[in-house]
């Protein structure tokens, strides 16, 4: 006999009730870009970029159709500040840049492999070393990618993924080591990308 929750699943899915899966995915990958900071140096104002680095991050989420799912996603880079002295990149300072988002992913096939088209929004939160407090602000992020099931509960997942930071125009971090903060925005927006490759276990 179905009790109330089997009746209430069966309401809420038109009598096709879906067994809800969920997942876990742990990745890595590179970011790249960076671009959207700036350095006043001691006697100019200079352009500077996030270096390229590996990151780290996690995937956790469900899934109630074949063709997509939800998730909630944080990721974290260390890397450092570059900033344009005589026409070379030089580090600056330490910078560690996370991002916690919330998405979806909708998938082109059933088969076992599977393309996608992905999208987020949350926050990044942007702490550089010589910084008093780290800053957050929202983010958007769009990409694609493909899973390979190994096994009934197990994917390859590889994706490329385009990161939007909107930070405000010429916007200030306080910094404790002189009395004129040396890190700016140059611009509204802060651009990263992401190449990334993980393991989609779900239950």
């Amino acid at each position: 006999m179905m009790n109330r929750y089997s009746l209430l699943l069966l309401g809420l899915f038109g009598g096709n009730a879906i067994a809800a899966e969920v997942f876990v995915t742990p990745y890595a990958g590179y970011s790249f870009g960076g671009q959207g900071l700036a350095v006043n140096g001691v006697d100019d104002y200079r352009s500077g970029k996030a270096e390229d680095s590996s990151h780290l991050g996690v995937m956790l989420g469900f899934t109630l159709s074949p063709l997509s799912d939800s998730y909630f996603l944080y990721s974290h880079q260390q890397t450092d500040l570059l900033q344009q002295v005589d026409g070379r990149e030089q580090r600056f300072d330490a910078l560690s840049v996370d991002y916690w988002h919330a998405g979806g992913t909708l998938y082109f096939s059933r088969d076992n492999l599977q393309p996608y088209v992905t999208g987020s929004f949350g926050l990044t939160r942007l702490q550089p070393e010589q910084s008093l407090d780290a800053s957050s602000y929202f983010s958007m992020s769009l990409g694609v990618g493909a899973q390979l099931f190994l096994t009934d509960n197990l994917a390859l997942l590889t994706e490329v993924r385009g990161f939007a930071t909107f930070v405000g125009n010429d916007k200030r971090f306080d910094c404790y080591q002189n009395q004129q903060c040396t890190w700016y925005y140059s611009g509204d927006t802060v651009w990263q990308g992401q190449a990334n490759i993980g393991l989609k276990l779900q239950f």
